[in-house]
């Protein structure tokens, strides 16, 4: 009796093990998931990070451009100034 009692005993803390076991697994499975979600929203974070500091190279770029653009300009326009000035006799 003593026996088939711990036979019994055994048999069901084996079941809870198995049981248990298996809880493990399926949250394993589970956080596998979730990381490699993780790791794809990471990837296009990273992508669109890449394509906004490509975007702010290129607006500093355009922006040097026109700053260049706006010196010559301006240089242009004071010597036409000066050309005018002789021209009409001024000082």
């Amino acid at each position: 009796m003593a026996v088939e009692g711990k036979v019994e005993q055994i048999k069901t803390e084996f079941s809870e093990s198995m049981e248990f076991i298996a809880g493990l697994c399926s949250t394993s499975i589970a956080m596998g998931d979730v990381l490699a979600f993780f790791d794809h929203e990471l990837e296009k974070i990273s992508a669109q990070n890449f394509s906004l500091r490509r975007a702010i190279r290129e607006s500093y770029a355009r922006e040097r451009t026109r700053d260049q653009t706006i010196e010559t300009l301006t240089t242009k326009i004071t010597k036409l100034q000066r050309r005018m000035d002789e021209v009409s006799g001024k000082p």
